[in-house]
């Protein structure tokens, strides 16, 4: 029988993103690339040695000792020792004997305390649990489990106290699950989420997830909807596809103008609709549903904004537009939150030197960022009312294709759009959250090529968004011949053709087509097993 092996505070917390990425590394799989766990190695290094130099204790330097260093000869006295909980290694089982050289007595009576160092502003549950899962960790080494740990994030190095009382059962659970599934043979299905976009496995899993054609790819279905399809037996995209069916078209209401009287909705919500997403996949080929449109009056103004969400903070803005038949693109980066202000009066002095700019965005943070901007720093009134009908002539290219255009892509993101359309990034990893990472590592470091490896991922955004919205304009404009865009409504529809009224030859005829029906069996059939059971006449044709 195998011993069960320990497990490292690594493999605890990638279980938490991801079981498979914890199974990975479990089993010592090479990622084909290092990208991301070069990066956030960075960022916890950098952020680590920012906080020992600031968290001082009587002039000295408070510095979380790594776990393997307990038993070499530094844990002594009567302080409390702070043990890095990213270095934790859960044991299963207790060491038969003492390691040598390890004052085994002086563990045994001193205190521990579980910290764990987090450089984000706004920490997870998932911090909580890596804090818990140090105090298990050293629990088995110490034989006392610690009541609580520290927690310390943030830019302003806070603490945070973690009872670990209040997480023990679902760390408890997640180890438990580590060990029933992360060391086995067979690894757990790839099921695609959002860690994809900061995971160095990415590529492989998306490969894999190809092969099958497994539903997690269309990212706009939930796990729940997921487990329903799987519970009908619809395992992959393709059979998700034939399940589509267009909706009968509803009669327009006699009484539409008078909705907000009657409470009685004049138009439909516009729903995404999974099959038909499918069916687009499967036949590699963008579906139109009903009159979509795209309307640009003024000078398309391409906008994308870069901000770190954990402090609300706007640090990177991107415009694209034409001027002169020539293509303009300015950025304006803030190197601190005090400099948001900056760049933002430096964006409106632009747009207001554009004449008639009309926003372009995909997604709404874009439209977000001017309305907080607005809020957030006093303008004149000419320019509140500048900004005001920037928003309400903006385009949300997103809110165009959705319901509406279902283009061969397993997502409606841009990056996959745009790559659909012929568009390619200059950084091969770009995405929002990867972006992020950048961001910090940025301000921990000061690295100029991170700066400018961000200035140019957010103006491929306003590129790419540039290229969907004049793809949009040739469907919408009837001429994307060579798109080839299907119009659902001329998909023939079997279902939705009716029988008509029966008309027999014979009088007789007709009775018994009325009796005739698919569950005639199942409604005026009986088998009587037992006498209690009542005698149905059966339909007799006179």
């Amino acid at each position: 029988m195998d011993a069960i092996k320990p497990i490292p505070a690594a493999i605890f917390s990638a279980f938490l993103k991801c079981p498979t990425k914890a199974h990975l590394l479990a089993i010592g799989e090479p990622a084909p690339g290092a990208f991301f766990v070069d990066i956030e190695a960075r960022i916890s290094s950098m952020y680590k040695s920012l906080v020992t130099r600031r968290l001082r204790v009587g002039g000295q330097v408070i510095e979380p000792l790594d776990f393997g260093e307990l038993c070499a000869g530094r844990c002594h006295g009567a302080d409390a020792h702070p043990i890095d909980c990213k270095t934790a290694i859960y044991n299963f089982v207790l060491p038969s004997r003492e390691p040598e050289g390890c004052p085994s007595q002086e563990l045994r009576s001193g205190t521990f305390v579980p910290v764990s160092l987090t450089p984000w502003d706004k920490p997870d549950a998932s911090d909580n649990l890596l804090v818990c899962f140090g105090a298990l960790a050293l629990s088995k080494v110490t034989g006392n489990l610690a009541e609580v740990g520290t927690l310390i994030y943030g830019e302003e190095h806070r603490r945070k106290t973690v009872k670990i009382g209040d997480h023990i059962a679902q760390t408890q659970q997640a180890i438990d699950a580590i060990e029933a599934t992360c060391y086995g043979r067979e690894p757990p299905p790839p099921v695609l989420n959002r860690h994809c976009a900061v995971c160095d496995f990415q590529a492989r899993c998306r490969r894999l997830a190809i092969e099958r054609d497994d539903l997690s790819l269309l990212s706009a279905m939930t796990a729940k909807e997921r487990a329903k399809c799987n519970a009908k037996g619809v395992f992959s995209i393709t059979q998700l596809s034939y399940g589509y069916r267009p909706r009968r078209r509803k009669r327009k209401r006699s009484d539409a103008e008078s909705s907000n009287k009657s409470g009685k909705r004049a138009t439909p919500i516009v729903r995404n609709d999974h099959k038909l997403k499918a069916l687009a996949v499967k036949k590699d080929q963008i579906h139109v549903v009903g009159a979509a449109s795209i309307k640009l009056d003024g000078t398309p103004t391409f906008l994308d904004v870069e901000g770190m969400p954990d402090r609300d903070f706007y640090y990177l803005v991107g415009l694209r537009f034409e001027r002169g038949g020539e293509y303009v693109e300015r950025s304006f980066w803030a190197d601190e939150p005090d400099g948001e202000r900056a760049i933002w009066e430096n964006c409106l002095r632009e747009l207001k030197a554009i004449g008639n700019a009309q926003i372009v965005s995909y997604g709404a943070y874009e439209t977000r960022f001017l309305r907080q901007m607005r809020a957030r720093y006093a303008l004149a009134p000419d320019d509140v009312e500048f900004v005001d009908r920037l928003i309400g002539t903006s385009v949300n290219l997103v809110g165009c294709i959705y319901g509406k255009i279902y283009f061969p892509t397993f997502s409606n993101s841009l990056k996959e759009i745009g790559r659909y359309l012929g568009f390619a990034w200059n950084w091969p990893q770009a995405s929002g959250a990867a972006a992020s990472l950048l961001r910090r590592a940025w301000e921990l470091g000061a690295h100029g090529g991170l700066k400018r490896k961000l200035i140019e991922y957010n103006m491929d955004d306003c590129r790419a968004a540039a290229k969907v919205a004049d793809a949009l304009g040739r469907i919408c404009g009837n001429g994307a011949s060579d798109l080839g865009a299907v119009d659902v409504s001329s998909l023939e529809v079997r279902f939705h053709r009716t029988f008509g009224k029966f008309d027999s030859a014979l009088p007789e005829f007709a009775k018994i087509n009325n009796a005739a029906y698919w569950d005639y069996q199942r409604s005026k059939v009986y088998a009587r097993t037992v006498k209690s059971l009542p005698i149905v006449t059966p339909f007799r044709v006179q």
